[in-house]
């Protein structure tokens, strides 16, 4: 069964600024999944692409673009005991966060009721974060924080994608852009 999310892509002007910076603490990250703002935490389904890309096209369509301020660096501890870096840097967001979980929201709703997290805090739903780096020491974590103090990074989110996991990497799989059924 294919493990999938549910995110935010950065624009390509975003994109290049940010992937500087996650090339400082996760080279292989950056080699491996593209920038991105989970709103729809990982997910295992059995749906097929195609019926979930309908799915979830009805959601995203009804949802305009929106401005995320990634400003906010955080260290988080990663609870899966499988992994080698258990401790996250990431972005949160300093502004924008609001549309992003309005549109987690209609998509944990309307699409994935049973996927919808026990505990909220740390997911999609309260928290709007894109991790950027992996560290084995809580300290190193603890140090990149404080160099990505006082930081903006701005993205555009025009689109949505689904994304599948495959040992740690993540790979689009379909984008869909915001706002597509919405009159202007």
């Amino acid at each position: 069964m294919p493990v999938r999310m549910i995110a935010a892509v950065a624009d390509e002007t975003a994109r290049r600024e940010i992937d500087l910076v996650r090339a400082l603490y996760d080279r292989t990250g950056v080699e491996e999944t593209p920038p991105h703002v989970p709103i729809v935490d990982p997910f295992e389904e059995n749906t097929p692409l195609v019926d979930l890309i309908d799915m979830v096209g009805v959601i995203v369509s009804a949802h305009q673009p929106f401005m995320l301020e990634l400003a906010t660096p955080q260290r988080t501890f990663d609870p899966d005991p499988d992994t080698e870096v258990p401790q996250l840097l990431q972005l949160v967001a300093a502004q924008g966060a609001e549309e992003s979980q309005r549109l987690a929201e209609g998509l944990y709703r309307d699409v994935f009721p049973h996927q919808r997290p026990d505990s909220p805090a740390n997911s999609a739903l309260q928290r709007t974060a894109m991790t950027i780096g992996r560290f084995r020491r809580e300290r190193d974590a603890d140090r990149a924080v404080v160099d990505l103090a006082g930081k903006s990074y701005f993205l555009v989110v025009t689109q949505v994608a689904i994304l599948e996991g495959n040992e740690g990497a993540w790979s689009v799989q379909h984008l869909m852009d915001l706002g597509s059924m919405v009159a202007t």
